[in-house]
């Protein structure tokens, strides 16, 4: 590895997406860059995590895929390095058998909050509202029905309830459904949404000036942890199940068979961009100021790529 300074990285996370530099702390990846993970904490709100950003406490944010937008416009310096993560893929509960979205006109849909208590953007939410759209329904043509104010536990169990009470017709979910065609509800299995998720490199240019080589370090970094969980998966999975001075209680239930399967190569999808570039202007009109491309910087990456480092490492064997 090349011969940079040693650099304390301070990281938040939201959603889930903490697997991947908890890998890479375990892993001996970050040690190999000299980097040391010094804090890896969750934040419940991209505004939160965003404040941090911007004041210092933090270097990096895994995740916070829409509202980043919006920051560029007023003049913020967040940039987004590389996003591994370029589709979702919903189900949609119903009540009643519905055979395409134009059938949820006129329900009630089980969702989140738009944003959090202190205006934090609710990605997932988006993404609803992004699939009724681009299904011509819009979306005062449906009836959103707030049960949480936050993605998690809470929402399901009231989701849940919304739906076995008969206060809603229908929601969405992601992940598994057999509990609700269990109790004899309708799925409509939808195709992918493109959009960015999942473990994105954001971070600012402030950040990215003060400490050597953060950017290219954070990249390589992420190939490299990836390709761990790839050819190391037994070991990977062992990892994610210890403490480390970063976060002594232990592991937090990742699973380094979602990092295995993660392209080697975590270029951002151009529809992804789009869409979440659009969920973006949906909520704040003043992103349209700004052109999508505007927070993306992915130099550090094409370098590696050019150089052969990513071909070279997807030449090295399977997982063992």
């Amino acid at each position: 590895m090349a011969d940079y300074s040693p650099v304390e990285l301070h990281v938040e996370f939201r959603a889930g997406h903490s697997t991947i530099w908890e890998l890479a702390d375990k892993a001996g990846v970050l040690g190999q860059l000299h980097m040391r993970l010094a804090s890896l904490a969750f934040c419940e709100s991209s505004s939160k995590a965003e404040a941090a950003l911007f004041d210092g406490r933090v270097d990096v944010v895994a995740g916070n895929h829409i509202s980043p937008y919006a920051k560029v416009a007023q003049g913020k310096p967040i940039v987004c390095l590389a996003s591994p993560g370029n589709r979702v893929r919903d189900a949609v509960i119903s009540r009643e058998p519905i055979r395409t979205l134009g059938d949820l006109r006129g329900k009630r849909i089980a969702d989140t909050a738009i944003e959090d208590p202190i205006g934090g953007y609710h990605h997932i939410r988006g993404n609803h509202m992004l699939y009724v759209k681009q299904a011509g329904v819009g979306l005062d043509e449906v009836e959103w029905v707030v049960v949480a104010d936050y993605m998690g536990e809470a929402f399901r169990k009231a989701q849940w309830e919304a739906m076995t009470g008969g206060t809603c017709d229908a929601t969405f979910v992601s992940g598994g459904v057999e509990d609700y065609e269990q109790a004899g509800f309708s799925v409509l299995r939808l195709d992918p949404l493109p959009m960015i998720t999942g473990p994105t490199i954001t971070t600012s240019l402030t950040a990215l000036h003060a400490k050597d080589r953060l950017g290219e370090r954070l990249v390589k970094a992420m190939v490299l942890t990836i390709h761990f969980a790839r050819t190391h998966q037994e070991e990977a999975q062992a990892l994610l199940g210890q403490p480390s001075a970063a976060f002594s209680e232990g592991g937090r239930g990742g699973r380094a068979a979602g990092l295995a399967r993660l392209p080697l190569k975590p270029y951002p999808d151009p529809l992804a961009v789009a869409n979440a570039y659009e969920l973006c202007c949906m909520q704040y009109p003043e992103a349209r100021a700004v052109s999508a491309l505007a927070l993306w910087d992915l130099h550090d990456l094409r370098e590696l790529d050019n150089a052969g480092f990513i071909d070279e490492l997807a030449s090295e064997g399977t997982a063992r």
